[in-house]
């Protein structure tokens, strides 16, 4: 991510904005297939803070993980991820995020997420809008809404 953040930008479909808000998440391992990867781990569970946020997608920062070594996010095992479902949950928002892990910067313990659902599209809107220079957000006109419909 670090090095890439020029061609990181002109792939975004929406310009992300510097928002720090702690988080929690949980990250699934299991494969489709065997339900197994990495030894048996299902999930990751770590606390995070986000680095910068868009309607569409969102960067965070692993800041702890759990006490048990086999559901943490190391550096080791922070490329497995790739790929894989995300939940965020943004406690002192109330909201849930839900998207999957696209890129992680194993060093830093960074991950860059594209998000497919959140549980309160309102609240997520008021987020983005409220940090930095606000976010541009789904646009409210009815021929939008009609084919969001289709």
């Amino acid at each position: 991510m670090g090095s890439d953040k020029g061609n990181g930008r002109d792939r975004r479909r929406h310009d992300r904005h510097d928002a720090r808000i702690p988080a929690r998440v949980k990250i699934s391992l299991s494969g489709t297939a065997s339900g197994k990867i990495l030894q048996g781990i299902q999930s990751i569970i770590a606390m995070a803070e986000t680095k910068n946020i868009s309607i569409g997608g969102m960067s965070l920062k692993i800041v702890g993980s759990s006490m048990d070594a086999r559901k943490s996010l190391t550096p080791a095992n922070a490329s497995r991820a790739v790929g894989r479902p995300i939940e965020v949950l943004l406690e002192n928002e109330n909201i849930v995020i839900w998207g999957d892990v696209i890129r992680t910067e194993s060093d830093a313990l960074e991950l860059a997420i594209v998000i497919y659902k959140v549980s309160d599209v309102r609240e997520w809107k008021r987020i983005c809008a409220d940090n930095e220079q606000g976010i541009s957000i789904f646009p409210d006109t009815p021929a939008v809404r009609r084919k969001r419909r289709t």
